[in-house]
């Protein structure tokens, strides 16, 4: 059996091999060089605070927890440079996924006995339709790990209480969404019988950490508030645009995707795409896309209150307020110049919403949760946006080009096949609530991010489920690997 050392180290080399990789992929045919410290839309609301508390000694606009942008913040006191903190981040963050991918293939190991299955796991890992998330200035790629580093310490009961409880308590700063899992974490633990000491130091972290947080919020706020003080950081922040808030939730009413930067989405339309990045080639933009390919709101959708025609106002509204956003020099004047856009959005919307709910209660309460299960497992477009560069065909020759496309198609496949087969193994083992195993562990884990996202939410974006990715190669081929062994004896 391999040792968990191994495991580990492989699973480090293995990441930093990709990561030259990528860098060299990036360099070579797509000319960016500085992909390893590129932003994308979410990456300062991180960062503004710490670069706040640096400069003038407060956290400040604390809408983000400050569970990624310590980071930051350490790397700055030793480097004294932006780049080189966001590198060292970016380089963390390979190291830290490497070191969770051994602790999951150890795993797989030890539940299949499989050397076979191990290097697969490897490789079904390393290879897939997040690839490029180690690459990002986010949180996913650190919160993927310690959903890893958690679910392995869960494999072995009773080990390191206070490694989990910090594990648990980072993961929270990271991301808040995950500030219930301590609920199936516990009715997990409490079921292997483990000794009262062991939940006193797993709550040690949470209680000098969270404590700390909540006590600094509550000088600041004079409030009890134990995560952040509002769920969503403020219209027209960090990519944001005025009114859109509004908008999102009548997309989410009929099922339709909120991403309003990417051309198949539902949101876009209500932009007339503008808000689409435009594709340089030699140094000129052109649109990366035409009307006549936006999604526009089916019939189906309409109400009494809500036709084509109303939406097409309410979609002027919004277009006018995106056209301000972009040509406005202060954008602290939006609320005023656009003042009248903004309360015909904010007025209408809900209205329509109400509409949806009261008339077409199925599409409200269950296509549109079907739409967003759909959208979220059966996505292609995170690697398919790589071919709606045309300046892709003049660095390409035609075998590269066929063999990138066959490459997109396998980890798309991929995608499809791990996501529907580890829903399908979630409905079967969360059920097993008596002397919970692994398996169980990793059902209730993939059900509290689901249905939180889907359905409480309604967050049909595939960055929120890459941290499953793993679980779901790891239950997965847990289960393959029990179904051939009971056929195989069957047929002997």
């Amino acid at each position: 059996m391999p040792k968990l050392k191994t495991s580990i180290s492989w699973g480090i080399g293995l990441n930093l091999v990709k990561m030259l990789a990528i860098y060299l992929v990036m360099v070579l045919l797509f000319h960016r060089p500085d992909y390893f410290i590129h932003f994308h839309g979410d990456t300062m609301s991180y960062f503004e605070p710490i670069i706040h508390l640096l400069e003038q000694g407060s956290y400040s606009p604390d809408y983000r927890m400050p569970g990624y942008g310590f980071l930051f913040y350490g790397f700055f006191l030793i480097s004294h440079s932006n780049e080189i903190s966001f590198f060292l981040i970016i380089l963390l963050q390979f190291i830290l996924t490497g070191a969770a991918y051994g602790l999951l293939a150890q795993m797989v190991f030890e539940l299949t006995g499989s050397r076979i299955l191990y290097a697969l796991s490897f490789l079904l890992l390393e290879v897939n339709y997040y690839l490029l998330f180690d690459s990002y200035l986010s949180t996913e790629s650190i919160a993927t790990s310690l959903l890893i580093l958690i679910s392995y310490l869960c494999f072995r009961p009773g080990r390191h209480p206070i490694i989990l409880g910090l594990a648990l308590c980072w993961l929270i700063f990271l991301k808040s969404i995950f500030c219930l899992l301590f609920i199936p974490l516990g009715v997990y633990l409490w079921q292997k019988k483990l000794p009262k000491r062991f939940f006193l130091l797993l709550l040690l972290p949470l209680v000098l950490i969270e404590g700390s947080w909540v006590l600094r919020n509550a000088i600041k706020f004079h409030a009890f508030v134990p995560l952040t003080y509002q769920t969503f950081y403020p219209e027209g922040l960090y990519g944001g645009i005025y009114g859109f808030q509004s908008v999102q939730e009548i997309i989410r009413a009929y099922g339709g995707s909120h991403q309003f930067w990417r051309m198949d989405s539902e949101a876009a339309w209500y932009f007339s795409g503008g808000f689409a990045e435009p594709v340089f080639i030699r140094g000129i933009p052109y649109p990366n896309f035409k009307e006549s390919q936006l999604i526009q709101p089916s019939p189906d959708f309409f109400t009494s209150q809500m036709n084509l025609d109303s939406l097409h106002n309410l979609k002027r509204a919004l277009t006018s307020v995106y056209l301000t956003t972009v040509t406005i020099k202060n954008p602290q004047n939006i609320p005023i110049e656009c003042k009248d856009e903004l309360a015909y959005i904010r007025s209408r919307s809900p209205q329509y919403v109400a509409s949806i709910q009261k008339e077409k209660p199925f599409l409200f309460y269950v296509e549109a949760n079907v739409s967003r299960i759909k959208n979220t497992f059966f996505t292609t477009y995170f690697f398919d946006n790589v071919f709606r560069n045309p300046a892709i065909d003049a660095r390409l020759n035609p075998f590269l080009i066929t063999s990138l496309q066959a490459f997109i198609y396998l980890i798309n496949g991929m995608m499809w096949f791990f996501s529907s087969f580890a829903l399908l193994l979630t409905l079967y083992f969360g059920l097993c609530w008596k002397d919970p195993n692994l398996l169980t562990w990793c059902a209730w884990l993939n059900a509290y991010v689901l249905f939180l996202y889907l359905f409480v939410f309604k967050q049909a974006e595939e960055r929120y489920f890459c941290v499953l990715y793993p679980i779901w190669i790891l239950i997965s081929l847990t289960v393959l690997h029990r179904l051939l062994s009971y056929l195989k004896r069957k047929w002997n």
